[in-house]
């Protein structure tokens, strides 16, 4: 398939950079590198410390008003219930009604991500880390907890940031309050831009509308190999029409097809002229007709736009809206379960440590809840691959 060929393309694009990358820092030398602050020293590995960073997350931090961390705690706990609530229902229709089920399964490149989904999920992957990372250095530093050090880091297609809190000060000066305002900081910050995500999402047509005619047909960015679609149509086609069907989005080829038989004849119009095909089976359903394709909607830039513009970015910028929201708010809700070694594990910890001082009591709280989430998790991934389920 054409797309397959494209991320084949672009991921040998990437070798060669980054092989690039590695042989000029090896000539230039890592010791005068790691002097500015850059390690390279490792291959398709490189990482960015500057203090100029540590400086403005400092100042960044200290303009909020302690309440807006505050709110953070209490939303890491709204966080936390609701991430149990979301997860134990899921692993019950993982269960008992699969169909209805999501998948649960680790973001493993090549294996569980594929083909384009992989590219706007390391995108959003990155956003998310460094949203993440940045917020626990800027409520950090509104409790006068140092930021040892903190920058980018690049390893292949991921990139992210990181911020080292001063341990010391951390564990021996912060009082539980002002750890659980840091630790609830990265969620904190995943939601908030979550929800910033889903209103550009919501008021997409509209922002589009900008530089782009609004949708005026179904663009195919993929074809399924031994179907009706995959036979006739190819990676860039756009649907205008199916038999006497108007198509100007997606979505009206998702109507369209909801109701065609096994076994029809259909006309695809396209851009480029006409083809008739041959419905067949679909594989979750013996009754409906089946094309073989996966698509979206197809913007023609304006006059002008054009020059620079073309229908694909429309595609991609939707795309890594799409999976950018979906990785902010599974992380952040996911890593708010008190799970060791996760910040949900220490918040609790800490707010059980308020009123709590018998280290012993607080461990008989914590553990059980430790074991009922890795449980919940653990099952949903298993299940989730033994269903083929959340595979991209």
């Amino acid at each position: 398939m054409h797309v397959i060929m494209d991320t084949l393309t672009l991921i040998f694009t990437i070798v060669i950079v980054w092989t690039t990358i590695y042989i000029v820092s090896q000539a230039i030398g890592l010791e005068k590198l790691n002097e500015k602050g850059v390690d390279a020293g490792t291959p398709f590995f490189l990482m960015f410390k500057t203090e100029r960073l540590n400086s403005f997350l400092t100042r960044a931090g200290k303009r909020f008003p302690k309440l807006f961390w505050n709110i953070g705690i209490v939303v890491a706990f709204i966080g936390m219930a609701l991430g149990f609530y979301i997860f134990t229902d899921n692993l019950l229709k993982l269960f008992f009604a699969p169909v209805e089920a999501g998948g649960v399964v680790p973001i493993i490149p090549g294996i569980t991500i594929t083909g384009l989904p992989l590219f706007y999920m390391m995108i959003g992957l990155g956003i998310t880390l460094i949203t993440h990372e940045f917020a626990h250095g800027m409520a950090a530093s509104k409790d006068d907890i140092p930021v040892k050090s903190s920058g980018l880091l690049f390893f292949f297609l991921l990139f992210g940031g990181f911020v080292e809190p001063d341990e010391e000060v951390y564990e021996k000066k912060a009082t539980s309050k002002q750890r659980m305002r840091l630790l609830a900081a990265g969620s904190y910050a995943n939601l908030i831009a979550a929800v910033f995500l889903l209103l550009i999402i919501m008021n997409f047509n509209p922002i589009m509308s900008v530089a782009f005619n609004q949708p005026s047909g179904a663009f195919i960015y993929e074809t399924e190999t031994g179907t009706a679609g995959g036979a006739a149509l190819e990676f860039g086609d756009v649907i205008i029409g199916l038999n006497d069907t108007v198509i100007e989005s997606w979505a009206d080829v998702g109507e369209f097809m909801s109701t065609a038989p096994v076994g029809a004849q259909v006309t695809i119009e396209t851009l480029d002229g006409s083809v008739i095909v041959i419905l067949g089976q679909h594989p979750d359903n013996a009754s409906r007709g089946y094309i073989g394709v996966f698509g979206a909607d197809y913007w023609e830039p304006k006059p002008g736009w054009n020059l620079f513009l073309s229908p694909l970015y429309v595609f991609h910028l939707q795309q890594t809206l799409f999976w950018t929201w979906i990785i902010l708010v599974s992380v952040g809700l996911f890593n708010l379960l008190p799970i060791p070694l996760f910040d949900g594990d220490k918040i609790l910890r800490e707010s059980l440590r308020l009123t709590v001082k018998d280290e012993r009591k607080i461990q008989y709280i914590m553990w059980p809840a430790r074991i009922i989430a890795v449980s919940i998790v653990v099952l949903s991934i298993g299940l989730s691959l033994y269903l083929g389920k959340g595979l991209f």
